[in-house]
C-alpha cells in the first residue's frame, strides 16, 4: 500500500472555487480508480492551506493516477488557485 500526503497552499480569496474544483477531482478519482482506497481533501487551521490524503493499493495504482483523463483535466484546472507548488510526500506501508 502507498500513502501520499499533499500540502496545498491556496491564493487568498480562492478557497471556495478551489474546494469546488478539487472536490470534482476527488469524486472522479474515487469513482473511476479501483486502485484508490482513499482520496480526500482536508482543511487545516490555516484557511489557505489544505491537505490531500491519498491511499493507493500499490505503486502501479499511484503511478496510474496522474495519467488518468480526469486528473489531467480536473487537476490542471486547479493551477489558478495555487499559491505555489504542492508539497508531496510518498510513503510505503510497513509490513
Amino acid at each position: 500500500m502507498i500513502g501520499v500526503l499533499v500540502k496545498l497552499n491556496i491564493k487568498e480569496g480562492s478557497e471556495k472555487d478551489f474546494e469546488e474544483n478539487m472536490l470534482k477531482l476527488v469524486e472522479a478519482t474515487n469513482a473511476n480508480e479501483p486502485g484508490v482506497f482513499y482520496y480526500g481533501l482536508l482543511k487545516t487551521d490555516d484557511p489557505q492551506t489544505y491537505q490531500m490524503i491519498e491511499i493507493y493499493k500499490d505503486a502501479e495504482s499511484h503511478a496510474n493516477h496522474s495519467q488518468t483523463e480526469h486528473f489531467k483535466t480536473l487537476g490542471g484546472a486547479l493551477a489558478p488557485f495555487l499559491a505555489g507548488a504542492p508539497e508531496i510526500t510518498v510513503h510505503e506501508e510497513i509490513k
